[in-house]
Protein backbone atom coordinates (compact mmCIF):
# COMPACT_ATOMS: atom_id res chain seq x y z
CA UNK A 1 0.00 0.00 0.00
CA UNK A 2 1.64 3.19 -1.17
CA UNK A 3 2.03 6.36 1.89
CA UNK A 4 -0.18 8.48 -0.63
CA UNK A 5 -2.62 6.06 -0.87
CA UNK A 6 -2.81 5.70 3.03
CA UNK A 7 -3.10 9.26 3.91
CA UNK A 8 -6.12 9.83 1.43
CA UNK A 9 -7.34 6.32 3.19
CA UNK A 10 -7.26 7.84 6.56
CA UNK A 11 -8.95 11.35 5.92
CA UNK A 12 -11.56 10.05 3.58
CA UNK A 13 -12.69 6.39 6.15
CA UNK A 14 -13.26 8.34 9.25
CA UNK A 15 -16.58 9.75 10.31
CA UNK A 16 -17.20 13.69 10.29
CA UNK A 17 -17.65 13.61 14.01
CA UNK A 18 -14.10 12.50 14.50
CA UNK A 19 -12.19 14.62 11.78
CA UNK A 20 -10.72 16.81 14.11
CA UNK A 21 -9.12 14.18 16.26
CA UNK A 22 -7.82 12.44 13.01
CA UNK A 23 -6.72 15.41 11.02
CA UNK A 24 -4.29 15.84 14.50
CA UNK A 25 -2.97 12.68 14.42
CA UNK A 26 -2.69 13.33 10.19
CA UNK A 27 -0.17 16.25 11.10
CA UNK A 28 2.16 14.14 13.85
CA UNK A 29 1.70 10.94 11.31
CA UNK A 30 2.82 13.08 8.51
CA UNK A 31 4.36 16.42 9.54
CA UNK A 32 4.81 19.61 7.41
CA UNK A 33 8.79 18.98 6.96
CA UNK A 34 8.64 16.06 5.09
CA UNK A 35 8.41 15.94 1.40
CA UNK A 36 5.60 13.48 1.26
CA UNK A 37 3.87 15.59 4.32
CA UNK A 38 4.57 19.07 3.62
CA UNK A 39 2.12 21.58 4.61
CA UNK A 40 0.66 24.60 3.04
CA UNK A 41 2.43 26.81 5.03
CA UNK A 42 5.95 24.67 4.40
CA UNK A 43 5.14 24.96 0.70
CA UNK A 44 4.67 28.34 0.53
CA UNK A 45 8.37 28.88 1.86
CA UNK A 46 9.84 26.70 -0.22
CA UNK A 47 7.98 27.61 -3.64
CA UNK A 48 8.25 30.89 -5.01
CA UNK A 49 5.81 30.20 -7.25
CA UNK A 50 3.03 30.22 -4.97
CA UNK A 51 1.45 33.17 -4.36
CA UNK A 52 0.36 34.16 -0.56
CA UNK A 53 -2.89 34.28 -1.77
CA UNK A 54 -5.45 34.96 -4.34
CA UNK A 55 -5.96 38.58 -5.37
CA UNK A 56 -9.55 40.32 -4.34
CA UNK A 57 -10.40 40.35 -7.97
CA UNK A 58 -10.31 36.81 -8.72
CA UNK A 59 -12.38 36.13 -5.30
CA UNK A 60 -15.38 38.52 -6.17
CA UNK A 61 -17.06 35.94 -8.04
CA UNK A 62 -17.02 32.84 -6.14
CA UNK A 63 -19.68 31.01 -4.66
CA UNK A 64 -19.58 29.46 -1.43
CA UNK A 65 -22.06 25.64 -1.08
CA UNK A 66 -22.82 23.92 1.65
CA UNK A 67 -20.96 20.73 0.71
CA UNK A 68 -19.09 18.89 -2.28
CA UNK A 69 -22.83 17.59 -3.56
CA UNK A 70 -24.10 21.11 -4.03
CA UNK A 71 -20.62 21.91 -6.30
CA UNK A 72 -22.20 18.99 -9.00
CA UNK A 73 -25.47 20.71 -9.49
CA UNK A 74 -23.27 23.39 -10.90
CA UNK A 75 -21.14 21.38 -13.11
CA UNK A 76 -22.68 20.50 -17.19
CA UNK A 77 -24.66 17.64 -17.30
CA UNK A 78 -25.21 14.73 -20.07
CA UNK A 79 -21.16 15.64 -20.77
CA UNK A 80 -17.69 13.95 -20.67
CA UNK A 81 -16.30 13.77 -17.31
CA UNK A 82 -13.46 12.43 -15.31
CA UNK A 83 -13.02 11.75 -11.45
CA UNK A 84 -9.40 11.26 -10.67
CA UNK A 85 -8.73 9.10 -7.52
CA UNK A 86 -12.04 7.33 -7.10
CA UNK A 87 -11.56 4.95 -4.25
CA UNK A 88 -14.50 2.75 -3.70
CA UNK A 89 -16.52 4.82 -6.23
CA UNK A 90 -19.18 6.17 -3.43
CA UNK A 91 -18.44 10.14 -4.93
CA UNK A 92 -18.53 8.59 -8.28
CA UNK A 93 -22.05 7.54 -7.55
CA UNK A 94 -23.09 10.75 -6.52
CA UNK A 95 -21.92 12.47 -9.76
CA UNK A 96 -23.44 9.76 -11.97
CA UNK A 97 -26.94 10.59 -10.39
CA UNK A 98 -26.50 14.74 -9.91
CA UNK A 99 -24.47 15.53 -13.39
CA UNK A 100 -25.78 12.43 -15.61
CA UNK A 101 -22.45 11.62 -17.71
CA UNK A 102 -22.84 10.54 -20.65
CA UNK A 103 -18.98 9.05 -20.43
CA UNK A 104 -17.74 9.21 -16.92
CA UNK A 105 -13.88 8.04 -16.82
CA UNK A 106 -12.94 6.64 -12.99
CA UNK A 107 -9.28 6.37 -12.33
CA UNK A 108 -7.37 5.09 -9.31
CA UNK A 109 -4.43 2.76 -8.49
CA UNK A 110 -6.63 0.62 -6.53
CA UNK A 111 -4.32 -1.72 -4.40
CA UNK A 112 -5.83 -5.05 -6.19
CA UNK A 113 -7.95 -6.54 -8.47
CA UNK A 114 -10.95 -7.09 -5.93
CA UNK A 115 -11.11 -3.11 -4.73
CA UNK A 116 -11.11 -2.69 -8.77
CA UNK A 117 -13.60 -5.63 -9.42
CA UNK A 118 -15.89 -3.85 -6.49
CA UNK A 119 -16.29 -0.35 -8.19
CA UNK A 120 -16.41 -2.55 -11.67
CA UNK A 121 -19.90 -4.09 -9.43
CA UNK A 122 -21.11 -1.22 -8.29
CA UNK A 123 -21.29 0.78 -12.08
CA UNK A 124 -22.58 -2.60 -13.16
CA UNK A 125 -25.89 -0.78 -14.61
CA UNK A 126 -24.24 1.78 -16.21
CA UNK A 127 -22.18 -0.14 -18.96
CA UNK A 128 -20.88 2.24 -21.87
CA UNK A 129 -21.22 5.02 -19.42
CA UNK A 130 -18.83 4.25 -16.81
CA UNK A 131 -15.24 3.66 -17.72
CA UNK A 132 -12.70 2.23 -15.11
CA UNK A 133 -8.55 2.70 -15.63
CA UNK A 134 -6.25 1.40 -13.35
CA UNK A 135 -3.44 3.90 -13.92
CA UNK A 136 -1.77 6.99 -12.58
CA UNK A 137 -3.69 10.37 -12.77
CA UNK A 138 -1.03 12.06 -14.46
CA UNK A 139 -0.57 9.34 -17.50
CA UNK A 140 -4.44 9.40 -18.02
CA UNK A 141 -4.55 12.82 -18.13
CA UNK A 142 -1.70 12.93 -20.66
CA UNK A 143 -2.79 10.32 -22.96
CA UNK A 144 -6.66 12.15 -23.07
CA UNK A 145 -7.45 14.60 -26.22
CA UNK A 146 -6.87 18.31 -26.14
CA UNK A 147 -10.67 20.03 -24.90
CA UNK A 148 -12.18 16.65 -25.02
CA UNK A 149 -13.42 16.53 -20.76
CA UNK A 150 -15.99 18.96 -19.93
CA UNK A 151 -14.79 18.56 -16.27
CA UNK A 152 -12.52 16.60 -13.95
CA UNK A 153 -12.56 15.55 -10.22
CA UNK A 154 -9.36 15.54 -9.18
CA UNK A 155 -8.96 13.47 -5.57
CA UNK A 156 -5.84 11.53 -5.85
CA UNK A 157 -2.89 12.18 -3.92
CA UNK A 158 -3.52 15.41 -2.48
CA UNK A 159 0.37 16.38 -2.70
CA UNK A 160 1.95 20.14 -4.08
CA UNK A 161 3.87 18.89 -7.01
CA UNK A 162 1.63 16.24 -8.43
CA UNK A 163 -1.61 18.19 -8.00
CA UNK A 164 0.11 20.96 -10.09
CA UNK A 165 0.61 18.55 -12.77
CA UNK A 166 -2.38 17.13 -12.19
CA UNK A 167 -4.22 20.78 -12.99
CA UNK A 168 -1.79 21.85 -16.58
CA UNK A 169 -2.75 18.98 -17.77
CA UNK A 170 -6.42 19.48 -17.20
CA UNK A 171 -6.28 22.60 -18.24
CA UNK A 172 -5.01 21.56 -21.63
CA UNK A 173 -7.54 18.21 -21.59
CA UNK A 174 -10.62 20.17 -20.54
CA UNK A 175 -12.99 22.54 -23.02
CA UNK A 176 -12.35 26.35 -22.82
CA UNK A 177 -15.91 26.43 -21.16
CA UNK A 178 -15.52 23.48 -18.71
CA UNK A 179 -14.33 22.78 -15.05
CA UNK A 180 -11.75 21.93 -12.80
CA UNK A 181 -12.40 20.64 -9.46
CA UNK A 182 -11.08 18.82 -6.80
CA UNK A 183 -10.85 17.36 -3.44
CA UNK A 184 -8.99 18.10 0.19
CA UNK A 185 -8.79 21.87 -0.55
CA UNK A 186 -7.32 22.27 3.50
CA UNK A 187 -3.84 23.30 5.23
CA UNK A 188 -2.36 19.80 5.67
CA UNK A 189 -1.43 19.06 2.49
CA UNK A 190 -0.50 20.34 -0.66
CA UNK A 191 -3.62 21.32 -3.20
CA UNK A 192 -4.06 24.72 -1.46
CA UNK A 193 -1.13 25.84 -2.85
CA UNK A 194 -1.09 23.69 -6.28
CA UNK A 195 -4.31 25.61 -7.01
CA UNK A 196 -3.47 28.68 -6.03
CA UNK A 197 -0.34 28.62 -8.43
CA UNK A 198 -2.35 27.54 -11.02
CA UNK A 199 -4.68 30.09 -10.87
CA UNK A 200 -1.89 32.73 -11.20
CA UNK A 201 -0.38 31.86 -13.98
CA UNK A 202 -3.12 30.56 -15.71
CA UNK A 203 -6.48 32.44 -16.57
CA UNK A 204 -8.71 29.82 -14.99
CA UNK A 205 -10.29 31.40 -11.88
CA UNK A 206 -12.16 29.90 -8.69
CA UNK A 207 -15.76 29.81 -9.12
CA UNK A 208 -16.72 27.68 -5.81
CA UNK A 209 -15.64 26.48 -2.61
CA UNK A 210 -17.85 24.12 -0.34
CA UNK A 211 -17.68 24.81 3.21
CA UNK A 212 -17.70 21.22 5.03
CA UNK A 213 -17.19 20.97 9.08
CA UNK A 214 -14.65 18.59 8.72
CA UNK A 215 -12.55 20.68 6.34
CA UNK A 216 -12.20 18.54 2.90
CA UNK A 217 -13.44 21.12 1.00
CA UNK A 218 -13.89 20.84 -2.61
CA UNK A 219 -13.07 23.68 -5.04
CA UNK A 220 -14.31 24.15 -8.94
CA UNK A 221 -11.84 26.18 -11.62
CA UNK A 222 -13.74 28.10 -14.34
CA UNK A 223 -12.74 30.56 -17.02
CA UNK A 224 -14.46 33.57 -16.85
Amino acid sequence: MSLSWAKRAITESCPDRLYPLIAGLYQTAFPPDTTEGAAAAAILDREEGVPASLPAAALEHVQVLPQRTDLLEHLPTSGTAAEFGTGDGSFAESISRVTRPETLYLVDQWDNDEERQAVKQRFSGHQGTVHLRDAEPITVLRETDTDSLDWVYINSSHEYEATLAELRESQRAVADDGYITGDDYKIVNGVIPAVHQFCSETDWRLASLTLETHGRRSYALHKP
